[in-house]
């Protein structure tokens, strides 16, 4: 695989995307997101962020978490 050309904002936005992920999972992430641009002759920011969703969508585990750690919520009053 060639260099692919990313401007910083570019670079930075798929970094930041790759945070909320395990840490395992966060080179196959970028693995993921370069072979979704290496067949793109220019990259826009669209393009950037097609690959980042592709990516986290295939990648992302979000946390269980027990319903009992959560915040209460008030009852609203009765009336």
């Amino acid at each position: 695989m060639g260099p692919i050309r990313l401007t910083d904002a570019q670079l930075g936005a798929i970094f930041s995307a790759a945070k909320p992920l395990a840490v395992q999972d966060r080179d196959p992430f970028l693995q993921t997101v370069a072979e979704s641009l290496q067949a793109r002759r220019e990259i826009g920011d669209g393009d950037v962020h097609r690959a980042i969703v592709t990516a986290q969508r295939r990648l992302y585990d979000p946390p269980i978490t027990d319903e009992r750690t959560q915040p209460h919520r008030r009852a609203a009053p009765a009336r």
